[in-house]
């Protein structure tokens, strides 16, 4: 006599089989596009997508029990479906804002400037736990106008109690969204005595790593009322150099000036297109002062001062090759002893 199977325990075993083949043909597609552009997203939601299966897998067998269950139980099992619905949505979101920067950077460098890798992210994962919290209280039978009029007197009392906690965290949505500054950049501000390098910019301070390697913790609202200056955004850096000539070489002065001129445009890393000149300043009184300005392309310290050098001792030269002297303070010591300068 051949054994029958129940029913649901067959149409577990099915559900089961499909599960499985649902898995291995995720796993094979998530490791087949891994290295494929095209298929950010995928790669991006691998975790939940391989979860998947087993989830619908889930969801089908609490129907198809081998044996009865009572009202109760049902509504039990309708209970932890919701819910796991709600969080496995809830992590979906989550896992998408984790991965926000390399998808913003496939879609080219025109929406990398005008879309904040932080501030998507942050405000998906905000609202991710917000949504996903009053979902829960109305999955287990929480009014949600009740919630949201608790929320109200709830964030008044809050907001009096937590006045620089909530100026903080606006100072942190607005650099976020203004973008005056990003992480990376090299800020400095007039008005207080900070410089460095931006590390991190949270919700209430931002992290800023100073020249000589200390970090600085600024709470967010002391940037809504100084000015910061973004150093790594400028195009260029300009340099402005003094040097004496002699007295002597007045007549040899216009050529030294327009040589500098003209091969301080050459020097790799001059910007050209910048207003530039190399003229005579003023008579002082042992030499004459002149100037030389240009811009420098390099906005990095260490790049800009191996141009900047380049300029000296380019400097240095032109004077040297036209028969010329820097001068320098000098006196003479006559016969009868005295010093005359």
């Amino acid at each position: 006599m051949i054994p029958t199977i129940d029913p649901a325990v067959s149409h577990l075993l099915i559900a089961f089989a499909f599960a499985v083949a649902g898995f291995c043909l995720l796993r094979w597609l998530v490791a087949r596009t891994a290295t494929d552009p095209g298929f950010l997203l995928i790669n991006t939601l691998c975790r939940p997508l391989l979860a998947l299966p087993w989830v619908l897998l889930l969801f089908f067998s609490s129907h198809f029990w081998p044996w009865e269950v009572s009202a109760e139980a049902e509504e039990t099992i309708a209970l932890g479906q919701k819910i796991v619905s709600t969080l496995y949505l809830a992590w979906v979101v989550w896992e998408f804002s984790l991965h926000i920067q390399p998808i913003i950077i496939a879609m080219g460098e025109r929406w990398q400037e005008r879309l904040s890798y932080s501030v998507i992210a942050r405000t998906l994962q905000l609202l991710t736990v917000i949504c996903t919290l009053l979902s829960l209280a109305q999955v287990f039978g929480y009014s949600l106008s009740t919630l949201l009029a608790f929320g109200g007197i709830g964030g008044i009392i809050l907001g009096l109690a937590a006045r620089d906690w909530l100026a903080n965290f606006f100072g942190g949505l607005m650099l976020m969204l203004d973008r005056p500054f990003a992480e990376g950049d090299w800020v400095r501000s007039p008005d207080r005595a900070i410089e460095g390098h931006v590390e991190k910019v949270g919700w209430r301070l931002t992290k800023i790593r100073t020249f000589d390697r200390r970090p600085i913790y600024v709470p967010n609202s002391i940037f809504t009322g100084i000015v910061v200056e973004n150093a790594s955004r400028m195009r260029n850096r300009r340099t402005v150099e003094n040097f004496a000539l002699r007295y002597e070489d007045v007549k040899k002065m216009p050529r030294i000036l327009s040589r500098i001129d003209e091969l301080a445009q050459q020097v790799p890393g001059v910007d050209s297109q910048e207003p530039h000149y190399a003229v005579f300043l003023r008579y002082d009184e042992y030499a004459l002062v002149c100037q030389v300005r240009v811009h420098i392309k390099r906005t990095d310290r260490v790049g800009f001062l191996k141009v900047q050098e380049a300029i000296l001792l380019l400097i240095a030269r032109v004077v040297t090759e036209e028969g010329a002297s820097f001068a320098y303070p000098t006196r003479r010591i006559l016969a009868n002893g005295s010093i005359a300068n």
